[in-house]
């Protein structure tokens, strides 16, 4: 049986079209191919910083570091606390006996109740500062210049380490505070609870229990006073309280026991306590501020080695990311490359079969002579 010309054209296209879609089946393959590669290398590629000696050898450094900051900071707070209210009480000092100093020879009342007031006002300043500079270090309370009462007014003691040597230091403390007791005759102890505001009766023994005796603190006044000695008593009219003063810290008092500085002598008594106190302060206070000062210049040497190591360990990142980021580069820029090769070999391959499609397809007939001759 005869095969015509357009039965072999379709033959031809038939042909042509299985081969394209087998040509193009392959290009796809390799393709995926390419991009499962692609995927492999950039896998292979993430950043390995374990592998970084000195990275490693930074990131250990840092840790130990960080360890013993986190060891002494309880400390250092606790220290610097006790240092900065110490610096605010040495300037409430100053200040109530220059006070005191502008109203000696005056004769204004006025003007010795403003200075009684504006003392007081320092005096509970004082107090406030010196019970206020807790810090819980160990899981104790720590307070190295307040926060304590009598007979002895004894406060914490800190002992910290100073460097990773094995350093080691006693910041001693010293009350900086100016609260009081009363000692009566039979040897309790009275002293004011300001937030109850009632005279509250102790075993005078340490132990800080109270006995269950309470007195209202509200018309209480003192009646006498005697400072060669101490003696005292309190009254309201009804109750009395009298014994012996056991100063603590500063050893100041409130204006009422300098009677609210009605006189010169009332006065230059209450400037004769601050004198003392500024001695008292001066010779305590001086050691407690060096060891502060040593410790917290250590720790500053700790944080600034941290840093330092910080921005050694950020560089290394910086370095090896920007160079996985080179290698992920490179690779996608061969992937490209090799897709690009992909289109040209597609482009190709459909334009050579298009020009087999084009030649086993009929012809028309040429115009003219030579269409009459069947060309």
């Amino acid at each position: 049986m005869a095969v015509g010309l357009g039965s072999i054209a379709e033959i031809v296209n038939i042909q042509m079209s299985k081969n394209q879609v087998s040509g193009m089946s392959s290009l796809v393959s390799i393709t995926e191919r390419l991009v499962e590669r692609l995927n492999d290398q950039r896998a292979t590629q993430a950043v390995d910083f374990d592998s970084n000696a000195d990275y490693r050898r930074s990131r250990r450094q840092v840790f130990k570091l960080q360890a013993f900051k986190d060891k002494i900071s309880d400390s250092v707070s606790a220290a610097t606390k006790a240092k900065n209210a110490a610096s605010f009480i040495e300037a409430d000092l100053d200040s109530m006996k220059t006070k005191l100093q502008t109203i000696l020879g005056s004769t204004s009342d006025d003007d010795r109740a403003t200075a009684a007031a504006e003392f007081d006002e320092l005096y509970g300043g004082i107090n406030s500062r010196a019970d206020g500079a807790n810090q819980i270090v160990n899981h104790q309370n720590v307070n190295l210049i307040g926060n304590t009462n009598g007979p002895d007014w004894d406060t914490k003691d800190l002992h910290t380490p100073t460097n990773r040597s094995g350093g080691f230091t006693t910041i001693e403390g010293a009350y900086l505070g100016t609260k009081h007791e009363i000692v009566d005759a039979d040897g309790y102890a009275w002293r004011l609870d300001s937030g109850a505001n009632v005279y509250k009766q102790y075993y005078n023994d340490g132990t800080g229990v109270a006995t269950g005796t309470e007195i209202s603190a509200t018309d209480m006044a003192v009646t006498s006073m005697d400072h060669s000695d101490d003696s005292i008593t309190l009254s309201d009219g009804t109750n009395t309280i009298s014994g012996t003063l056991n100063r603590g810290g500063l050893g100041v008092l409130s204006s009422d026991y300098y009677s609210s500085f009605a006189d010169d002598t009332a006065v230059q008594e209450a400037i004769d306590d601050i004198d003392a106190a500024i001695i008292y302060f001066d010779t305590n206070s001086t050691r407690l501020t060096a060891n502060t000062s040593l410790l917290q210049g250590n720790s500053y040497l700790i944080k600034e080695e941290i840093s330092r190591l910080e921005g050694e360990i950020a560089d290394i990142v910086t370095t090896e990311i920007q160079a996985n980021a080179a290698k992920t580069k490179a690779a996608n820029a061969k992937f490209t490359l090799a897709i690009n090769n992909i289109n040209l070999v597609s482009q190709n391959n459909q334009g050579l079969i298009q020009n087999m499609m084009e030649l086993a397809s009929p012809q028309e007939s040429a115009q003219g002579l030579f269409g009459t001759m069947g060309y």
